[in-house]
């Protein structure tokens, strides 16, 4: 009798189809989460990015009267013009000290770091390019993820854009 029955669920074709949707909707619906998150992730890259190129615009076009305290008016414009959910954490550096305004010394930058080379202002550096006096502006955020543990898209969510302005 129990075996008659078996037998009869085993041929059983009715709602094969609803058990197939409940059982792939589970995956779609983390794929579509997960694509959500990075989503947001890139977003808040891009303003970010944007934030830390307003920043160098605005170093640019104050070029010969940056000092402290315009590097500090910089840093609250980028931390505010990014829009994210907690303020990045802004620094700002000229030739890898404090900005200064008279008496600025110029230096050859290399490498990704960069590391600053005391030189004569325009002379030529040995990479070719002309000694200067430069602004770095870094700004570090973090990314918090909305539905998925950011440990399984792939660990820390943390962003770091950097611009590099040719000040003198």
């Amino acid at each position: 009798m129990i075996r008659r029955h078996l037998l009869r669920l085993v041929r059983e074709q009715r709602g094969v189809a609803t058990i197939e949707f409940a059982l792939l909707s589970v995956l779609f619906f983390f794929v579509m989460t997960a694509a959500l998150d990075l989503g947001m992730w890139y977003q808040q890259r891009l303003r970010l990015d944007s934030a830390v190129e307003q920043g160098g615009m605005i170093a640019f076009n104050q070029r010969t009267t940056v000092d402290a305290t315009a590097a500090a008016s910089i840093t609250t414009y980028v931390g505010a013009a990014a829009k994210l959910a907690s303020s990045p954490t802004v620094t700002i550096t000229c030739n890898g000290g404090a900005c200064i305004n008279s008496g600025r010394t110029c230096a050859c930058i290399s490498g990704t770091a960069p590391t600053y080379t005391t030189a004569a202002c325009n002379s030529t550096c040995a990479d070719g390019s002309l000694a200067g006096y430069y602004m770095k502006i870094n700004a570090v955020a973090t990314s918090n993820t909305m539905l998925v543990p950011a440990a399984m898209l792939g660990g820390s969510m943390t962003q770091t854009r950097t611009a590099l302005v040719r000040l003198q």
